[in-house]
């Protein structure tokens, strides 16, 4: 069961990160900042396919995967929210924090002897370079 809770904590960090996405995507179309959606679509398309992916694992261990981003929803939407009144690059640099936070989770589960082997090779042939590839897009973004 401890195995289930380490890859149902990332799950968790993933439906988090898609709530935010769609959240910053929302307020980017109300905007019609087309530069912005260009570069959040594809990181909010590739979060929506690791939750699929965490929720697919979770159930090949006999778990019943969660659809509920817990307190990390909750806390993300309160930081959006915020950064929303601040401005486009709070925004962004909220983003981009969560990416660094999930690339230490990762990193973190990546050497976990008790993550499943084949979790471990989920993330450390997909999810790692997906987190990396986002914390450069962000980066891109705000540089631009």
């Amino acid at each position: 069961m401890q195995n289930i809770d380490k890859v149902e904590k990332l799950l968790k960090n993933e439906l988090s990160a898609a709530e935010t996405y769609h959240q910053a995507l929302e307020k980017f179309e109300e905007e019609a900042q087309r530069k912005e959606i260009a570069y959040l679509e594809p990181i909010y398309e590739e979060h929506t396919s690791a939750v699929s992916e965490l929720q697919e694992k979770i159930q090949q261990m006999g778990g019943t995967p969660t659809s509920d981003s817990g307190i990390w929803g909750s806390w993300s939407e309160t930081v959006m929210s915020g950064a929303e009144l601040l401005g486009r690059d709070t925004m962004l640099n909220a983003l981009l924090a969560g990416e660094k936070s999930g690339l230490e989770d990762y990193e973190q589960a990546a050497q976990d002897p008790d993550i499943p082997s084949d979790v471990s090779a989920l993330i450390e042939t997909k999810l790692l370079a997906s987190q990396q590839e986002n914390i450069r897009a962000l980066n891109r973004l705000l540089q631009g």
